[in-house]
């Protein structure tokens, strides 16, 4: 385990080091996107030497990095504003949407693949696989922009963009959330149910299972007690893959909702050259993902300790 966070923390600074370095490789001037194209030689330097965009990639990250002990990421070139203020109030919003719809894009699909394991070729098991092969063929703005004709043009049940805090209204907050939240959650949903279909159906052929059941065991309590467990390995996988590239991947989501969340900052930064955001975010992100892998390493040792014995042989 100690190898593998070395590991993560090789590729983290890789990352890192990349990110600092965007100002070098990318075309064109953040200072002439802030200052207008009217800015002498005078003003860009100026302005490059205010947010040390001119410095080397490795300077550039030292400074980040005692940035970061004091819980400064950083200054928008842009609006003026802090990187960590900004941050602290959108990445709760994008954390909800995160979270949310990783409950219930496992609701929706443990009990349809385990059930659908149970009986294969059952009517449950063929509908649910064409669900998760068209969910899957589906871009996510696409079943977005379908969710919004259907639920917010045509039966204007749902609002179909914008974002009510909790504290404000929380059934404003709910009806807000909903559209955005499926959204994810589907497309979610279809890759764990396809994941944990296939696995559960391997393990059901098992003769543990096949004792279980001869003696009588119900088979709701065979699926959660006995296959549930070996069949979850790869689900947990990727549960911690996506919960890590969900961070990132809300940028379409949150850009189609008009939510005012982590992704949408990033795309608007990227677009207006603000590196100081995109940097600190890119980092951020990075060390989600790391973060993630780390535990999803962690929850294979959990779930099945011969994996940690394995490891050390």
């Amino acid at each position: 385990m100690a190898r593998r966070g070395v590991r993560a923390l090789g590729v983290l600074l890789l990352v890192a080091v990349l990110a600092m370095s965007m100002p070098l490789m990318l075309p064109g001037s953040p200072a002439l996107a802030a200052l207008g194209l009217e800015a002498t030689d005078e003003e860009i330097g100026a302005f490059n030497d205010k947010y040390n965009l001119g410095a080397d990639p490795l300077t550039r990250l030292w400074n980040w990095l005692d940035g970061l002990v004091q819980g400064d990421l950083g200054t928008s070139i842009i609006t003026g504003a802090t990187v960590t203020d900004q941050l602290a109030a959108r990445l709760p919003v994008t954390l909800e949407l995160v979270a949310v719809s990783l409950v219930l894009a496992l609701v929706l699909a443990l009990p349809v693949a385990l059930r659908a394991a149970w009986r294969p070729g059952s009517i449950l098991d063929r509908v649910s696989q064409a669900l998760a092969f068209v969910l899957l063929s589906m871009p996510g703005f696409v079943l977005g922009m379908l969710l919004i004709y259907l639920f917010a043009v045509v039966l204007r049940v749902l609002p179909a963009t914008g974002w009510v805090p909790f504290s404000e209204d929380p059934l404003g907050h709910l009806t807000h959330l909903i559209l955005p939240v499926t959204t994810m959650a589907l497309a979610e949903a279809a890759v764990y149910l396809r994941a944990l279909r296939a696995d559960a159906d391997e393990v059901l052929e098992s003769t543990y299972i096949h004792a279980a059941q001869a003696r009588g065991m119900r088979p709701a309590r065979l699926l959660l007690a006995r296959a549930l467990r070996p069949a979850s390995l790869p689900l947990v996988t990727l549960v911690g893959l996506n919960l890590g590239m969900a961070l990132g991947g809300t940028l379409v989501v949150e850009t189609m909702f008009a939510i005012p969340g982590m992704g949408r900052y990033v795309s608007t930064a990227i677009g207006q050259r603000d590196y100081p955001v995109v940097e600190s975010t890119t980092i951020i992100l990075a060390a989600a993902m790391v973060a993630a892998t780390l535990l999803v390493d962690l929850s294979y040792r959990l779930i099945d300790p011969r994996i940690a014995h394995d490891a050390r042989h």
